[in-house]
């Protein structure tokens, strides 16, 4: 049977978020899903200059999520800049494509979740974008993003994993 598959996207500027991100992916991993590490970006994006290093590095080990990673996958989280909403320079697109698979119900059956990255503001938008296209979204106990994704994890491998 083939492992199933988690998309982990994330925004980040200078690395925080991309930590939690990576966090997130090896909670999937305890729970014997294949996590799948995405960067939201825009050309548009102001770097701060002590970030600059960071962002670079960021384009060259990333590429964006696709319509085929998502398809492809049992799961999606998202690992979102505090104060970044779906209407966002970033969010926006990936939203957009998110509500387009909706549309042609692509996206049936599918686990979503938001990871906490400080800002209550920004996990309700993002989980309320989620369930309007149709996700199971799983809501956070806590901010632990392993824990977090181990949840996601367990539930479309469809297993109860005791917690670490």
């Amino acid at each position: 049977m083939a492992q199933p598959a988690v998309v982990v996207v994330f925004s980040s500027r200078c690395g925080a978020t991309e930590t939690i991100a990576h966090a997130a992916a090896i909670g999937t991993v305890n729970a014997r899903a294949l996590p799948r590490l995405r960067w939201l970006t825009h050309d548009g994006v102001v770097v701060p200059p002590e970030c600059a290093v960071t962002w670079r590095r960021l384009q060259k080990e990333y590429v964006p999520p696709t319509e085929p990673d998502i398809v492809g996958s049992q799961a999606l989280i998202i690992v979102p800049s505090a104060g970044m909403t779906p209407s966002s320079d970033e969010g926006q697109p990936f939203v957009a494509l998110l509500d387009r698979m909706a549309q042609a119900r692509t996206l049936a059956g599918k686990v979503g979740a938001v990871i906490d990255p400080g800002d209550s503001h920004t996990v309700d938008s993002f989980s309320s974008a989620l369930s309007v296209c149709g996700f199971a979204v799983i809501a956070a106990d806590g901010r632990d993003a392993r824990a977090h994704g181990r949840a996601v994890g367990a539930a479309i491998v469809g297993t109860h994993l005791p917690p670490r």
